[in-house]
C-alpha cells in the first residue's frame, strides 16, 4: 500500500492564465484610477451638467427641454434620491460610475464574443482620456456608450445560443440603449443588421425574425417621446444648422486621433481590415460578417442621424459609436500564436502606457469656472448690485451657485435658468428689442452708484448708435441659428456700458486656468455714471 505525501498533486490538466489576462486586468486598474483622477480635477458642474441635475430633481414634463430619454435622467433621480446628490463631488462621483460601465460592458461583451478578455477595447476606447474626459461627465454619453456594447455583445450572444433568455437579454439590452441616448437607435439598427446578416448566411430565418423583434421592441419603446421628438426641431431651432460634414469629422478626429494623431490612422486600418475581410468571406467566419456589417452600417446610419439632427456636431457626439465600433473590433481579432500574439501584446501594452501618459494632461482641466465666478460674485456684490450674465447658457451654471444676494439675468433675459430653454430664446430672437429691460435695469443700478457685475464679455461696439437686433428669424443665410442675435445683443450691452460705465475693470480671480474652453468665462466690474 503505497504511503500518502502528505500534499495533493496538482491536476495534471492545469492551466496558467495566459498573459492577456494580466495586461488587461492591469489596464482595467488604470482606467479605474483615471477615472479617479478626472473626479479630482473635474471641479463644478457646468452647465449641460447643471441642465441634467435640474431635470432630475423636476417633474417628468420638463424632459421636453433635454436631448435624452428617461434612463439617465431615471439613475440620477434615484441617486439623488438616496442622498447622494447634496455635494458636486457626489453628483460628479455618479458620473465616473456610468463612465466606468462601459469598461465593465467591454469585458461582459469581450466574453460573450470570444471568451477572452478584452485589448483594443480597453486600450483605443476605455483608456482614451477624450472617452473618460466626455463618458464621465453628468450626461447620459458615458451610460448610452456602456448600453450600446451591450446591446452589441447580447445580439452575438443571442447568435450563439438563441433561446428565450437569451432573446430578452437582447430585447432588453436594445431597449435600454434607445431609452438612454436617441443617437443609440441609429447603432441599434447596425446592429440588428449584423445580426441578421449572419442568420440569412446560415440559412436560419427564425433566428433573423427574433433579431428583428428584438430591434423591434426596442423601436416601440420609444412611441411615448413621439411629441418630443417630432417636437425637437421648433423647440430647438435655435441651435439647429446645416450638417457641417468638415466639422463633424473634426470632431470624430479628436476622439480617433487619441493618444497620437497617428492612431486615427490604426483606427481606419483596422475597420478597413475588418469590413473586407468581413463582407468578402467565405469560410463562414460569423464574426467577422457580423463585426463588419455592424461597423459599416452604424456608419452609415450614425451619420445620417446627425444629419438629420442638424446640430451643431461636438466631440461627444461619437463616444457611442466608437464604443461599438471597439467592442465589435475586438470580436473579430484574429487568434495568434507565438511570436505574432507576443508582437500583439507587445503593442498593445505600449499603447496603453501611452495612453496613460497622456491621459493625465487631458483630464486635469475644470469643467467650468462659472461656479467659482458666481462665488466671487455673490461674496463681493451688494445687495443693489446687478450682475450680467452673457451669453445665456451660462446663466444655468450661474443660476445654480449663486445664492441671490443681487439681482442677475443673462443677455437676452430668460425667464428660466433652470434648463436650456430654447423655446424662450426663440421668443426673444423674435422681439426686436430684447435687450431694452436690462439696458434700463443697468442703467439704473450705475446711476444709483452701485455696481454692474457682468459675467462673461461683451461686444466692442464703437460709434454713437446702439447697434441695431437683427430682424426675427430666419435670417438668409444663418436661418433660425442663434448666432446673429447673440453677436447682436453682446455688442448692444457692450456700447450701453462702454457710453454710460464710468469705469470698467477685469477682474483676474486665477480661475481661468486648466479650465475648459467651451465654459470659460472673465469677469468684468462696471461702476459709476457717465451722460455724454
Amino acid at each position: 500500500m503505497t504511503q500518502s505525501s502528505g500534499h495533493a498533486p496538482a491536476p495534471a490538466n492545469r492551466r496558467r492564465r495566459p498573459p492577456e489576462w494580466y495586461l488587461a486586468a492591469a489596464a482595467t486598474i488604470v482606467v479605474v484610477a483615471l477615472h479617479l483622477y478626472f473626479l479630482k480635477c473635474a471641479g463644478g458642474l457646468f452647465r449641460d451638467e447643471v441642465n441634467s441635475f435640474n431635470l432630475a430633481r423636476g417633474p417628468w414634463s420638463t424632459m421636453a427641454h433635454d436631448a435624452f430619454p428617461v434612463l439617465f435622467p431615471f439613475l440620477l433621480r434615484l441617486w439623488i434620491g438616496l442622498g447622494l446628490g447634496g455635494s458636486d463631488l457626489s453628483l460628479r462621483a455618479f458620473g465616473v460610475l456610468m463612465g466606468l460601465a462601459m469598461t465593465g460592458t467591454f469585458w461582459l461583451a469581450a466574453w460573450w464574443f470570444r471568451r477572452r478578455p478584452p485589448a483594443w477595447s480597453l486600450i483605443l476606447v476605455a483608456l482614451n482620456a477624450w472617452v473618460i474626459y466626455y463618458g464621465a461627465w453628468l450626461r447620459a454619453y458615458g451610460l448610452g456608450s456602456a448600453m450600446i456594447v451591450l446591446c452589441a455583445g447580447a445580439a452575438w450572444f443571442f447568435l450563439e445560443k438563441p433561446d428565450r433568455k437569451t432573446w430578452l437579454l437582447f430585447a432588453a439590452s436594445a431597449t435600454l440603449s434607445v431609452q438612454t441616448l436617441y443617437q443609440n437607435t441609429a447603432l441599434v439598427a447596425a446592429i440588428c443588421a449584423g445580426a441578421c446578416a449572419v442568420s440569412v448566411r446560415q440559412r436560419n430565418f427564425k433566428l433573423a425574425a427574433g433579431v428583428f423583434f428584438g430591434g423591434f421592441v426596442a423601436a416601440i419603446s420609444l412611441l411615448p417621446y413621439w411629441t418630443i421628438i417630432f417636437g425637437m426641431p421648433e423647440a430647438a431651432s435655435p441651435l439647429r444648422m446645416d450638417f457641417d460634414g468638415i466639422v463633424a469629422f473634426n470632431n470624430l478626429n479628436t476622439v480617433l486621433a487619441y493618444p497620437l494623431p497617428q492612431f486615427f490612422w490604426v483606427w481606419c486600418g483596422l475597420a478597413a481590415l475588418r469590413a473586407v475581410a468581413g463582407i468578402f468571406s467565405t469560410n463562414g467566419d460569423d464574426r467577422s460578417l457580423f463585426a463588419a456589417v455592424t461597423l459599416v452600417g452604424g456608419c452609415v446610419t450614425f451619420t445620417l442621424f446627425l444629419w438629420r439632427a442638424n446640430f451643431p456636431v461636438q466631440p461627444w457626439y461619437f463616444l457611442p459609436l466608437v464604443a461599438v465600433a471597439g467592442a465589435v473590433l475586438e470580436s473579430a481579432l484574429p487568434r495568434l500564436e507565438g511570436k505574432f500574439r507576443a508582437l500583439l501584446w507587445g503593442g498593445v501594452a505600449a499603447t496603453a502606457l501611452v495612453s496613460a501618459g497622456f491621459a493625465v494632461r487631458v483630464l486635469d482641466c475644470r469643467f467650468t469656472n462659472v461656479d467659482l465666478l458666481a462665488k466671487q460674485v455673490n461674496a463681493t456684490a451688494g445687495e443693489n448690485d446687478f450682475a450680467v450674465v452673457t451669453p445665456w447658457q451660462f446663466g444655468i451654471t450661474f443660476g445654480h451657485y449663486f445664492t441671490n444676494r443681487c439681482a442677475w439675468e443673462t443677455v437676452p433675459p430668460i425667464a428660466d435658468h433652470s434648463t436650456e430653454r430654447f423655446d424662450l430664446l426663440l421668443a426673444q430672437m423674435k422681439n426686436t428689442n430684447a435687450t431694452q429691460p436690462l439696458l434700463e435695469r443697468v442703467g439704473d443700478t450705475l446711476r444709483g452708484g452701485h455696481t454692474v457685475w457682468l459675467v462673461g464679455g461683451c461686444g466692442d461696439a464703437p460709434g454713437t448708435n446702439a447697434p441695431a437686433s437683427p430682424p426675427p428669424p430666419p435670417l438668409p443665410r444663418t436661418g433660425w441659428h442663434e448666432t446673429p442675435y447673440r453677436f447682436a445683443w453682446n455688442n448692444q450691452l457692450g456700447w450701453y456700458l462702454r457710453l454710460h460705465g464710468a469705469k470698467i475693470e477685469c477682474l483676474d480671480p486665477g480661475t481661468n486656468e486648466n479650465v475648459n474652453l467651451v465654459e470659460r468665462l472673465p469677469l468684468f466690474k462696471a461702476t459709476g455714471w457717465n451722460n455724454p
